[in-house]
């Protein structure tokens, strides 16, 4: 499948900009922002579906973007962000970033545990994935996790090498996982859905996991499956931001008559406008359920900084309290024209909302 032509080139802009950006948010701070204040106020929205269910195409979104938008300290417009440099990755001091402490996992205090690599991997029932620590990781320090689940076709290493989470801010705050489905060429499915528990398990016996801050994201059937895990396994994850998905035929997005969702998460809703790939109409849908679930109203605000057509996010509000949902709508023409890749404001934005929390 296609590639990023110039991937290095594009975590170097994003390294720049995500520098520019911590500075700014530090600076956010100062002048007086309660990170409190700013993430709790309930926000969310539900608008009505977009449409019927989309194509069954399964795609690679390996073209992916590294970059992101400018000035961010306005992000989730009542409540999104504002969040300083290292605020996710101070919570083994016993820091309240979000307003919850920090949740240490059985992993902690285990000294040099292995994190596989590409060519090395871990396995668990199955599944192989490998994990990248934060610069000068602190085994007695609970870490956020990211999880990013890869598209059908690409290599385990596709989330390291495309996704944008290999720059600073998440290398030094966060511990990155990036798993692949059983089969490659059927992308992640219904059948994966039982490796997700043993796999956590795994994952908080072996590392120092604040269970409080975990995250999930996806592109394509890696968002379908991060969709299935956001109401599946709500009660472990904090947020989740399933991208360019279709529908899953055993997982319905049908509450409550076929789904009984464990617990809630914060939803941040991906998904191209013109979707030549799966079509637009699952990005809707998707929105719809998790704005349901939050209990959302019927009103949205634009995120100050995302707001132009390749990203085109807005805020949904009323949800319940420290639950938002958020749409993003983008126009990028990512993954050869398509409107199906992973779009290039993508890490940045779920850098500046993952860290709120």
């Amino acid at each position: 499948m296609p590639k990023s032509s110039a991937p290095r080139r594009r975590q170097q802009r994003l390294k720049a900009r995500t520098e520019t950006a911590l500075s700014r948010w530090s600076a956010v701070l100062v002048l007086g922002c309660a990170l409190a204040a700013c993430i709790d106020e309930p926000a969310g929205a539900r608008r009505a579906s977009g449409g019927s269910s989309g194509n069954a195409g399964q795609s690679s979104g390996a073209e992916s973007g590294a970059a992101g938008h400018g000035d961010a300290e306005d992000a989730g417009a009542a409540g999104a962000s504002n969040a300083a440099a290292g605020s996710a990755g101070e919570a083994g001091e016993g820091a309240t970033a979000g307003g919850v402490r920090a949740q240490p996992s059985a992993g902690c205090g285990k000294a040099d545990p292995r994190p596989g690599t590409s060519s090395d991997p871990l396995t668990v029932a199955g599944h192989e994935y490998y994990v990248k620590l934060p610069t000068d990781y602190d085994a007695d320090k609970p870490y956020p996790v990211l999880m990013m689940f890869n598209p059908t076709g690409n290599p385990i290493s596709w989330a390291e090498s495309y996704a944008g989470f290999e720059v600073t801010g998440p290398q030094e705050a966060w511990i990155r996982v990036y798993p692949t489905m059983a089969d490659n060429a059927s992308g992640w499915g219904a059948s994966d859905v039982a490796f997700f528990e043993p796999f956590y398990e795994q994952l908080v016996a072996d590392f120092c996991v604040d269970q409080a801050r975990v995250f999930a994201a996806g592109e394509s059937s890696g968002g379908d499956f991060v969709s299935i895990l956001g109401c599946e396994y709500g009660d472990k994850l904090r947020a989740t931001a399933p991208c360019a998905t279709k529908p899953v035929a055993a997982y319905p997005l049908d509450l409550p008559t076929q789904r009984q969702c464990k617990g809630e998460v914060t939803a941040v809703v991906i998904h191209g406008k013109d979707d030549s790939v799966v079509s637009p109409a699952n990005g809707p849908r998707t929105r719809d359920f998790y704005a349901a679930l939050n209990h959302c109203g019927p009103t949205a605000t634009p995120v100050a900084g995302y707001e132009d057509a390749l990203s085109n996010c807005v805020m949904y509000r009323d949800c319940d309290a420290g639950r938002p949902v958020y749409w993003c709508n983008h126009g990028d023409p990512n993954y050869s024209g398509t409107n199906h890749g992973w779009p290039a404001f993508a890490a940045e934005f779920l850098w500046t909302v993952f860290s709120s929390y």
